[in-house]
């Protein structure tokens, strides 16, 4: 048994496994039939940053965001088992991620999150279609993010975002997960999201051209 970047697992099936090579779902049944440890530590290595990064968008705290993450893990660990593979295992631990932050925030009085009340007044020929005038979406505006500055200012744009397009922009946008999976892993609709990426990124927009001159109108 060798560890490393390329973990080599034998089986009873007298064939090496490659647990890089193996989707997420699969690691997770090997946890739950086998109690894997190495295929764990795969999803830890794929998973650790990903859920830092949205507790601390939800949290704006890195102290919380590292105790939330510990959380989530040990969460995984009591209910992989409950995992049923109707969503991706990655849309599943987001949810948990979120509701985890959610709960954390409401626990110590810090939670003012609201809904907002115009998520579905996207006309219905927009709903499935639609472009976002002067942002796109395949070139992030945090990868031009070249200095520590520049990276600031992107992280503090997003940061003052109200809750519900901050999220959806962190999961959509950075993430990279579609629409469908952001709204299973927030529990709301498909044009909800579309709503509120939208809005987000015509925020982020004016914002951002202060600073990037690609942005400005």
């Amino acid at each position: 048994m060798e560890l490393g970047k390329l973990t080599i697992s034998h089986l009873d099936s007298g064939y090496n496994l490659i647990y890089t090579n193996l989707t997420d779902e699969k690691l997770a049944g090997l946890y739950v039939k086998n109690n894997d440890e190495l295929a764990f530590n795969e999803l830890v290595s794929r998973f650790g940053d990903k859920i830092y990064r949205l507790s601390l968008r939800i949290t704006k705290s890195p102290h919380l965001a590292e105790e939330i993450l510990q959380i989530v893990f040990l969460k995984l660990i009591e209910r992989l088992g409950d995992f049923r593979g109707s969503s991706k295992l990655s849309t599943w631990i987001y949810t948990i991620t979120k509701n985890e932050c959610f709960n954390y925030l409401r626990k110590s009085n810090k939670y003012s999150y609201t809904h907002l009340s115009k998520d579905n007044n996207l006309k219905n020929g927009d709903q499935e279609n639609y472009e976002v005038e002067g942002i796109d979406t395949g070139n992030n505006p945090e990868e031009m993010a070249l200095n520590k500055e520049q990276s600031e200012f992107f992280n503090n744009a997003i940061n003052k975002l109200h809750e519900d397009y901050r999220i959806v922009y962190q999961l959509r946008d950075i993430e990279g997960l579609s629409n469908k999976q952001t709204a299973e892993a927030l529990g709301i609709s498909v044009a909800a999201v579309k709503s509120r990426i939208l809005r987000a990124r015509n925020e982020l927009k004016g914002r951002l051209s202060k600073l990037f001159p690609e942005y400005q109108s």
